[in-house]
């Protein structure tokens, strides 16, 4: 088992088929009082459940989660049985996938600073044109990745923009070769963008 957040190992709880993660007398309040410590926290839960899913199939409850004891713990599990046990079987062969979107940069033709008046002015305005044309094209086949995913049925969780890059949450195949050859065949149809793919993580936006 790996370590917690404040403790050398966390624990295992069992309610029913189904099995809990937890971490016991863990002061919560002091936790959130701390910026550093918040932080850590939140990346210790991410380091967890990612060590535990290359173990098993698991559901990843929300960081922040809290039971007031075991028994609560184990009435939860055994209340939710069934419907967890349902998610379970739907994403036992599943992974997450962070998909990221970078266009490519636009290789316009430099502006000769030697041209004047009209002629300085119609090169501008050609650039400009083509850089529209550009983005059009990127956002023509940004529409178009959406409308695979939907009307292919891929389950999908798409993000706020960071940085320019189109951020997806995709459900997909566990087995990261199945993964990658759907990933050639979207790159396929953005070709204005380049797609970066993280390594298979807990169904974070599937587990509900």
């Amino acid at each position: 088992m790996p370590a917690g957040i404040a403790h050398p190992t966390v624990q295992l709880v069992s309610g029913g088929q189904l099995e809990a993660i937890a971490e016991f007398d863990l002061d919560v309040s002091h936790i959130k009082d701390d910026d550093q410590q918040l932080i850590n926290a939140v990346l210790t839960h991410d380091r967890v459940l990612g060590q535990m899913f290359t173990q098993t199939v698991l559901l990843p409850l929300r960081f922040g989660t809290q039971f007031t004891s075991r028994d609560a713990l184990r009435t939860y599990l055994q209340t939710h049985q069934a419907s967890y046990l349902q998610r379970l079987e739907v994403l036992g062969d599943k992974a997450e996938y962070l998909v990221k979107l970078a266009p490519n940069p636009l290789k316009l033709p430099p502006l000769d600073e030697t041209l004047k008046g009209r002629d300085y002015f119609l090169a501008k305005k050609k650039r400009l044109q083509l850089q529209a044309q550009a983005q059009a094209q990127q956002d023509e086949e940004l529409q178009r990745f959406l409308a695979h995913l939907q009307t292919t049925g891929v389950a999908f969780v798409q993000s706020t923009p960071q940085e320019g890059e189109e951020r997806f949450h995709i459900l997909s195949m566990r087995d990261i070769a199945i993964a990658e050859a759907q990933l050639t065949a979207w790159q396929q149809l953005v070709p204005s963008w380049q797609l970066y793919c993280s390594e298979p993580l807990p169904p974070y936006h599937f587990a509900m």
